[in-house]
């Protein structure tokens, strides 16, 4: 054989054995570790949260009348209560212990910072309308216990389905709500409970890193029952039946 037939032969077979392996090298360089987390019984990690949240509010059937007569002298004819959706912040750790390959059970206590409106809305004797505001400040724990639905890992992804319960305890200064016993009707206050149950539900990805996993997410979470507490009845909670937390929230975990 001559050598430039010689030199041909082993660049072609070195060009056969390139394009036979890269396949399997390039996957092993797309498929990343994660840090090993799937691979391990129980792991921690920690978590920020977006969270988008609002009152749902039932009123009763006399609410445009109830609070009139606690309402001072003159005041105006109630026309409508609200509760505008109000941005905020919340941080929290992760446990999760792997149940099987596709199901994983997660404990991640939250620190939830939450600062709401209820606005109501009156009709002056002058036709004139005036809005009423009532800040609801809660620095809320949540303790949630979710089952993590996954999918097969395609690549670096891997979907997965959460739901569950939740136990929230609010933590905040009890002298927020603490109301000067000389303090006129309009400057009550509308309490919620410390504690109360809630459900949630949401959909996520688990996205591979070589030393970590990173898991963008977004749930539904709402109270279960009524989350008013009337300590006092006042013009402010005579109106309202039933209160319900809700909340839209977007995460990152870090695993």
């Amino acid at each position: 054989m001559k050598p430039k037939s010689a030199i041909c032969t082993v660049y072609i077979t070195a060009l056969l054995l390139m394009l036979i392996h890269s396949p399997s090298l390039g996957q092993q360089r797309f498929q990343r570790w994660g840090g090993g987390v799937d691979d391990e019984t129980i792991h921690f990690g920690f978590s920020f949260h977006y969270i988008s949240a609002d009152y749902k509010i039932a009123l009763k059937d006399n609410w445009q009348e109830s609070h009139l007569p606690l309402a001072p002298a003159g005041h105006g004819q109630l026309i409508s209560i609200t509760s505008p959706f109000a941005h905020n912040v919340g941080l929290g750790l992760l446990a999760d212990f792997k149940l099987s390959e596709n199901l994983n059970l997660r404990f991640s206590p939250n620190l939830v910072f939450l600062n709401i409106n209820v606005l109501y809305k009156y009709r002056t004797p002058s036709m004139a309308d005036e809005t009423i505001a009532k800040d609801m400040h809660r620095s809320n724990i949540e303790l949630p216990l979710l089952l993590k639905f996954k999918s097969d890992r395609k690549g670096n992804l891997r979907g997965y389905l959460i739901g569950g319960g939740q136990y929230v305890l609010n933590v905040a200064s009890s002298k927020r709500y603490t109301e000067d016993p000389g303090s006129g009707e309009l400057d009550k206050v509308l309490r919620t409970k410390p504690t109360y149950f809630a459900y949630t539900m949401g959909i996520g990805f688990d996205i591979y890193f070589d030393f970590f996993k990173m898991s963008p997410e977004v749930k539904w979470v709402q109270s279960v029952g009524n989350v008013m507490d009337i300590r006092s009845v006042n013009m402010f909670n005579s109106p309202i039946d039933k209160l319900t937390l809700r909340s839209f929230q977007f995460s990152l975990f870090f695993e």
